[in-house]
């Protein structure tokens, strides 16, 4: 036990002098609480307050490579199906914007395949607005009808819930005739 003490001691000499390192937890940057807040106010379709964190954020942060990235997601909001004051249109020209400011940013991805997918959006949206212009105007031979299958089916539908309502009315104004000459004579 004798032998043992001075080894304790010194292993508790060396122990006691030796500083522990505390883990904390790293705190979120500026740019990750802009960009969480964001998304909160969008996830609550509140496009306007999502709109001014991001202006916020470039105010305060000018010239920093997260602060050129904000052009992105103020492009991705615009395009949002549910954003009351977006349009395929400008959110395509936020997202040209971005891609010819940040050739190399960090988004760069994501913003060529969204500004894809909103052009093929608002391509298709165009065609089915002339396709239900073209219909309501009628059709010429140069004119050049895209309809999709479902829309054809739901026009075959109605055409002969219209022939259907056209018989029943037929019936009724047959029946209608009879009891009129019915009234007219009622001896006979």
């Amino acid at each position: 036990m004798i032998r043992i003490l001075p080894t304790l001691c010194a292993v508790l000499a060396m122990t006691g002098c030796a500083t522990l390192q505390t883990v904390t937890k790293p705190q979120p940057s500026d740019w990750d609480r802009t960009l969480y807040y964001a998304r909160q106010a969008v996830d609550a379709h509140n496009y306007y307050a999502a709109d001014r964190l991001l202006d916020e954020y470039v105010r305060t942060h000018a010239g920093t490579p997260e602060a050129n990235e904000i052009a992105f997601w103020k492009a991705a909001y615009i395009l949002d199906p549910a954003n009351d004051r977006g349009s395929l249109a400008d959110g395509i020209s936020r997202l040209d914007a971005y891609l010819t400011a940040n050739p190399n940013g960090m988004y760069r991805d994501e913003a060529t395949l969204l500004r894809r997918t909103a052009a093929v959006a608002q391509n298709v949206s165009n065609a089915t607005r002339v396709s239900v212009d073209t219909v309501a105007a009628g059709t010429t031979k140069d004119t050049v009808v895209v309809v999709s299958k479902s829309r054809d089916e739901e026009i075959a539908n109605l055409k002969e819930q219209l022939a259907k309502s056209k018989d029943e009315l037929a019936k009724v104004s047959a029946e209608l005739d009879r009891i009129k000459k019915r009234l007219a004579n009622p001896n006979g």
